[in-house]
């Protein structure tokens, strides 16, 4: 009968050790070494395999090789999935897509009641391009020659879907003035291209895909004219983190062609504290050397070839406090980010006084993304 006490505190220590096991880690330590690193974080990223992955996980190496950080990653296929331990606060860093744009609006999958404009930050802003490729005997000559042509529609990727929207604004078309042709996989538009399944394909100009398309008949990429001022407007009114850029090393390409390019982001939300993320930019630059060639558009990873200027959302803090530093600031790019800043603060007043209207009105969560949407055409300019 003794024993009886005995096991049933046994079982209730083996309780709280598992307990305690099974809690969510923090973003970070509250430990911080000299160089104002914090010792331990968490960082939200893209799924294992992919190279925004293999990228971050270089950078995160390189600061354990120097410093000893302990940096957990979080890898995701999904926009959502990488901006919920953000807002979750599980994760401290994201790497991420258009999903921080779109999360800042509280548009496509933002804009349930679950979530809507969020104050998010952009950390780090090395450029990706984007543009339109066709076959090398197609008869598209021009970015103007797309109606009633076959545009991929790529499923559950809105990242990529609004780039192929804002590409047909820029020719002042819709997606009612083209066939949408549902695709699933991004990767798949170099054989969907090939095959004629598509006309065009909206992918990275150095995509592998693209590579090897290429080596089956051939392609081009059609140019996007800098100077076409209406046409970039159009662009930036589907999504404003878009901008013009040209590339020599895309696939097919005999000499520098015109496309899109935008910030492929490392970002967090605004309340990170400023001289963690400071830190944390300086040392991605000092050592910038050590992580450079582990994967090749880690070169753009450069503080001379990232964007410094606000595109979509405002930089951190943090981050404006090392341009200035590296003469990277502007009045300007200043006055550009307060700019974004009070859009924020104007998307989430409007956000607020939608959430109370929607309840008093009866809107259903089904209803409910159309009339934030509308309401917001409203309330926002």
């Amino acid at each position: 009968m003794r024993k009886k006490p005995l096991k049933y505190f046994m079982v209730f220590l083996l309780l709280v050790i598992l307990a305690g096991g099974c809690s969510s880690e923090p973003t970070q330590s509250s430990k911080i070494d000299s160089s104002g690193l914090p010792h331990q974080m968490t960082w939200s990223v893209y799924d294992v395999g992919s190279g925004g992955y293999a990228e971050m996980s270089a950078i995160a190496n390189a600061l354990t090789d120097i410093h000893g950080s302990q940096i957990r990653m979080l890898p995701s296929a999904s926009g959502v999935g990488r901006m919920v331990p953000l807002k979750r606060e599980i994760a401290s860093v994201g790497k991420v897509g258009d999903e921080i744009q779109l999360a800042f609006e509280g548009t496509e999958e933002f804009a349930s009641r679950d979530w809507g404009p969020q104050d998010v930050r952009a950390f780090w802003a090395p450029i990706s391009q984007f543009g339109f490729a066709v076959r090398k005997n197609s008869d598209i000559q021009s970015i103007h020659d797309l109606k009633g042509k076959k545009i991929p529609v790529i499923a559950g990727n809105t990242s990529v879907n609004i780039k192929n929207e804002a590409l047909l604004a820029f020719a002042g078309l819709t997606w009612e003035d083209v066939k949408p042709v549902k695709i699933t996989s991004y990767s798949g538009q170099g054989d969907a291209l090939v095959q004629g399944q598509i006309d065009v394909a909206g992918i990275n100009p150095t995509a592998s895909s693209m590579f090897e398309a290429h080596s089956k008949g051939g392609i081009r990429w059609l140019e996007l004219d800098e100077d076409d001022t209406e046409g970039w407007e159009r662009v930036e009114a589907v999504a404003p983190w878009l901008f013009p850029y040209s590339l020599s090393n895309g696939a097919g390409m005999e000499s520098e062609m015109a496309v899109m390019g935008h910030g492929y982001l490392i970002g967090g939300y605004a309340k990170q504290d400023e001289e963690t993320v400071y830190a944390l930019i300086k040392e991605m630059d000092k050592s910038f050397n050590k992580y450079k060639d582990a994967m090749p558009n880690l070169a753009l990873y450069s503080k001379d070839e990232v964007l410094t200027e606000p595109k979509g959302i405002p930089f951190h803090d943090g981050v404006i406090k090392f341009f200035k530093e590296e003469g990277l600031w502007s009045d300007e790019k200043q006055a550009q980010n307060d700019r974004l800043i009070e859009r924020f603060d104007q998307l989430k007043s409007a956000w607020n006084q939608v959430l109370d209207e929607a309840d008093q009105e009866g809107i259903t969560d089904k209803e409910f993304k159309e009339y934030w949407l509308m309401k917001k055409e409203e309330l926002v300019k």
